[in-house]
């Protein structure tokens, strides 16, 4: 395994530089710049390998494009400044395809799905879904290779939307499918809800669980997703691996291991937020992940298995013979979460080791598990179960870190991991990390099992390359621009003179050339005077006049397309 890619802003800069280098290798590339969907279709289908089409910025309705074409790039011409609206019906049916720098907003295509890949390595990249009434924004078809999804922003899916994830991962019996979805940002859905609703990613279907499709999830940030779906990510099928990601403000989700066997999941922040489910999956590996205040104050667990007896004999419709063995939590950290349900005395064959759970009030577990090995744990609370072995009472001595999570400390007991656990899972040609070379912060652990520490992390004061993800680490660069640039307004926009007798003027940057409404409001919550300043009128200052207005507190909201912003004013 290789160190993780360190997470810093300068992500971002890399992310404009390789969008204004797509397609730059050949040295007989041609750039076609059109301005109509029309245009868009008959450059895409009279295209040669290496060849970069712009779409002029704009809004375009009724937008349905089908990518025959292999090695070409399709690209707005400024990141972000094409919005495809309306309708939408996008089909990349080559090779080598990148697709980049859309977005689509308040669009609506009832059942449909809005883009489809049937090629193999092609690269959807900067694109925003926000709104977007659509079964599935993104589905990567069965049969097909190496397809990658990365700096993607999908958010507000709306509650009466048909029921479907917004990226769907089919998977195929005979091709392995080795799709990468990454840097991506999943937030804000308003989703139907339950247990099979708007999940944002879906990995496979139920159908699909003896199929091996490889896919990785990574560097991805889950944020208020729990409206849409009890699943944040849901596996559906063989050997996936899901890794430095981060799950937040969303503790009815989880992320689910619902069918399929041999899948891992390590170096992922749950920060309230749901946990993991294991349901009908055997062979599950969970290590290096942190857990803080996972299942709190929900209906989801921090770590739930989900039993269903087997069926003696099997039926072609659940062949199913055994659920739930050799599901294995190895150096994972908890720090007062919900209690854990083990599924009853179903499950068998099950290892917990190395963990470090540390609660203040509470079980730890419940719905007491006999098939279950316990080794090297520490813990500092009530465990709720009764366990023989394996857990020792002591205090972790945790605290809070710079990267923002509770880490330990020098008083924290350390290099006294215990090797009685099975080995973890390496998946065929992932980059996945089986002896556990490396801790959630991506530094180096020991290579010797009892030298290293319990939980995710090593105690060190090295530097780390993995930390919680924010929404500035990853989706559309232009979107963490434009979050910038709200920043500076805010900073920049203000109010004088403060109090005021007659009127007041606005003082906005010289750069500043938006629409602009300006709202006066009482202290009861009264709209007193609204006025809109134009763009042709904007100057670095405006006045504002509001004759008559008794003495006292008011509040000025500025308003425009691109930031809002409050101030109090104080009229004499």
């Amino acid at each position: 395994m290789k160190q993780p890619i360190n997470i810093k802003n300068v992500t971002i800069i890399i992310a404009f530089v390789l969008y204004n280098l797509v397609g730059l290798i050949s040295s007989n590339a041609a750039t076609i710049n059109v301005n109509s969907i029309n245009a868009l279709q008959s450059a895409c289908n009279n295209s040669s390998s290496g060849d970069i089409i712009v779409l002029a910025n704009g809004t375009y309705s009724n937008v349905v494009l089908d990518i025959n074409n292999s090695n070409i790039s399709v690209i707005a011409q400024t990141p972000g400044g094409v919005f495809l609206n309306t309708y939408g019906d996008i089909n990349i049916y080559a090779n080598n395809v990148t697709f980049s720098g859309f977005q689509f907003t308040s669009g609506d295509i009832g059942t449909a799905y809005l883009i489809e890949v049937y090629g193999n390595r092609n690269k959807l990249t900067h694109l925003n879904f926000s709104n977007y009434y659509a079964k599935k924004y993104i589905e990567i078809k069965a049969g097909t290779q190496y397809n990658e999804i990365t700096y993607c922003n999908m958010e507000k899916k709306p509650a009466d939307a048909a029921i479907g994830c917004t990226i769907q991962i089919s998977t195929s019996a005979s091709v392995i499918g080795y799709h990468k979805i990454s840097y991506c940002s999943f937030q804000n859905y308003y989703g139907i809800g339950g247990d099979n609703g708007n999940e944002p990613v879906r990995i496979g279907l139920g159908a699909e669980y003896l199929n091996k499709s490889r896919t990785t999830v990574e560097y991805c940030y889950f944020n208020n997703t729990g409206l849409g779906d009890s699943e944040s990510v849901s596996v559906k099928c063989q050997e996936n691996m899901i890794r430095y990601c981060t799950f937040t403000n969303q503790q009815n989700a989880m992320l689910c291991f619902r069918n399929g066997d041999n899948n891992v999941a390590y170096s992922n922040f749950f920060i309230n937020a749901g946990g993991i489910r294991v349901k009908e999956a055997n062979n599950i590996y969970c290590y290096n992940n942190y857990f803080e205040n996972s299942g709190v104050g929900s209906t989801a667990d921090a770590i739930t298995y989900v039993y269903v007896a087997p069926l003696v004999p099997p039926t072609t419709a659940s062949p199913r013979t055994l659920n739930l063995s050799n599901i294995n939590f190895i150096h994972n950290t908890f720090y007062n979460c919900g209690d854990m349900d083990l599924g009853g005395n179903g499950p068998i064959n099950n290892t917990w080791a190395n963990n470090i759970f540390r609660k203040s009030s509470g079980n730890l577990y419940s719905n007491a598990n006999n098939g279950t090995t316990w080794s090297g744990n520490i813990y500092q609370g009530n465990i709720g179960i009764t366990i023989s072995s394996g857990m020792t009472s002591t205090n972790p001595f945790l605290e809070l870190n710079a990267n923002g999570y509770y880490g330990l400390t020098s008083s924290s007991p350390i290099n006294n991991a215990n090797a009685n656990y099975p080995l973890i899972l390496d998946i065929t040609n992932l980059n996945d990390d089986p002896g556990l070379l490396f801790d959630i912060a991506g530094r180096p652990r020991p290579t010797t099992v009892n030298l290293k520490d319990v939980g995710c992390e090593e105690y060190t004061t090295g530097t780390t390359s993995n930390r919680p993800l924010t929404l500035a680490d990853v989706g559309p660069s232009y979107l963490v621009a434009l979050a910038n640039e709200n920043f500076e307004l805010e900073t920049k926009v203000s109010l004088y003179p403060n109090p005021a007798k007659n009127n007041f003027n606005i003082q906005f940057p010289n750069n500043y050339f938006e629409d602009s409404e300006i709202t006066i409001i009482n202290s009861n919550g009264q709209v007193v005077k609204k006025q809109t300043v134009s763009q042709n009128e904007l100057t670095r200052s405006n006045t504002i006049e509001f004759n008559g207005l008794n003495s006292g507190f008011y509040i000025v909201k500025i308003q425009s397309a691109k930031f809002s912003k409050v101030i109090k004013l104080i009229v004499q």
